[in-house]
């Protein structure tokens, strides 16, 4: 039923607009619009618009550096305020990180107490001991205690007295010897035995420092 009705409306649409188009035909053929004025299109003025010159200069926005890295142009206030507020939430500033890091000095080994100068890089076997170990007294090579910082070394690769710096353990003396440790070898002196036995036998640098 309905299809009829929107076919039907359809239909009757169809021949009002082919009455109007005929009616508007007829008009025209009888001279109807002869005497009707129309009025004139007004011509819309162009203003020229200046070409703007093009400068070479960068766009002052936050780009990527050579090396991949965010590199940001304090040329404009919007650039620094988006960049201040990028800094505040990364706790940085961006263009530090374009920068290469600083070189370590020549002859410093990096400790937590800072640079420390030192004369030589040995590879040694590095194992761990208690001050209890050997004859139970605790008591080095040199006549003082063993504790954490202290390491038995061969007299003949490092003298004993001697400071040394080991990455993962710390500055330490060389102050103490051992029956098995000849060589590149160096025994570490520990806090307790759990300490000893998650270090195990490993091989370490040693930095021998001035």
């Amino acid at each position: 039923m309905k299809r009829k009705i929107f076919k039907t409306l359809e239909t009757i649409k169809r021949k009002c607009a082919l009455t109007l188009m005929l009616a508007g035909f007829a008009m025209i053929n009888t001279g109807f619009t002869e005497n009707v004025e129309f009025p004139k299109i007004q011509p819309i003025e162009v203003e020229e618009v200046e070409e703007v010159e093009e400068t070479s200069a960068e766009p002052t926005a936050i780009a990527v550096g050579e090396n991949g890295r965010i590199k940001v142009s304090e040329d404009d206030e919007m650039t620094r305020a988006l960049a201040q507020a990028i800094e505040n939430s990364l706790g940085k500033d961006l263009n530090a990180l374009d920068e290469e890091p600083p070189t370590p000095p020549e002859d410093l080994v990096e400790t937590p107490n800072g640079y420390v100068p030192y004369t030589q890089v040995l590879g040694m076997e590095a194992t761990a001991y208690l001050p209890t170990d050997g004859n139970g007294a605790g008591i080095t090579a040199t006549g003082i205690r063993a504790t954490y910082g202290v390491v038995a070394v061969d007299p003949d690769v490092i003298p004993l007295g001697t400071r040394v710096y080991i990455p993962g353990y710390g500055e330490a003396l060389a102050a103490d010897t051992g029956g098995a440790i000849y060589g590149y070898k160096i025994d570490l002196c520990m806090e307790d035995y759990w300490q000893a036995m998650d270090f195990g036998r490993r091989n370490v640098t040693v930095f021998v420092l001035k």
